[in-house]
């Protein structure tokens, strides 16, 4: 199991960083100090390693939910913590990535997206409603729009076919992430951002 997980963690990193279409199973073999036949052992080609990855991403990404949602305080907290994790993740994908996700492993892509959809976007829901409950979030914030708002600015940095580098890409997270934040916040949730931030 340590090697079929190594093997998973280093395909990431590298379809990550470089992008799907320039990395071979060579260059996983090599990375990964195994040879092709035990990669093929585990996985049965590179398109079901692609699939692996992702869900591996998925289910990181709802440890990182529930964990943050047990230590956060409050709605700001929580979502403050959230993008933190975002913006992390952001910082080591590459915009190749996203673009030949799309070009060539349309279901995977659209894989991506439905799990967005199921499980970030009412996570997002249920942060405003209860931001807005405990006076953090302004109280005329339609969560429903806002969200969709976001949503839609977010997949044109995540697959915009314009040649962004990686460096705009992650800024572009980080000032979509701090501004929407922004927008949620009460004069009484500002002072607790601006604390959060300073940490």
């Amino acid at each position: 199991m340590h090697t079929k997980n190594h093997i998973l963690k280093m395909s990431l990193n590298l379809f990550s960083s470089y992008g799907i279409q320039h990395i071979t199973m060579d260059d996983i073999a090599n990375k990964c100090g195994v040879s092709k036949k035990t990669i093929y052992k585990y996985y049965g080609d590179k398109s079901d390693l692609v699939s692996q990855t992702i869900r591996s991403q998925v289910e990181e990404l709802k440890t990182n939910l529930k964990e943050t949602s047990a230590k956060s305080k409050n709605a700001l907290e929580e979502l403050h913590s959230f993008f933190e994790y975002i913006n992390g993740i952001s910082f080591v994908i590459s915009p190749v990535y996203g673009k030949e996700l799309k070009k060539f492993y349309p279901n995977n892509y659209l894989e991506v997206f439905r799990y967005k959809n199921e499980i970030i976007l009412p996570f997002v829901v249920r942060n405003i409603e209860k931001g807005i409950h405990e006076g953090l979030y302004k109280n005329d914030i339609n969560s429903d729009e806002i969200c969709k708002s976001f949503d839609n600015i977010s997949k044109i940095i995540f697959t915009s076919d314009l040649s962004f580098n990686s460096q705009t890409n992650k800024n572009a997270v980080y000032f979509l992430n701090s501004l929407f934040m922004h927008r949620l916040v009460s004069l009484k949730g500002l002072d607790i951002l601006n604390r959060l931030n300073s940490a």
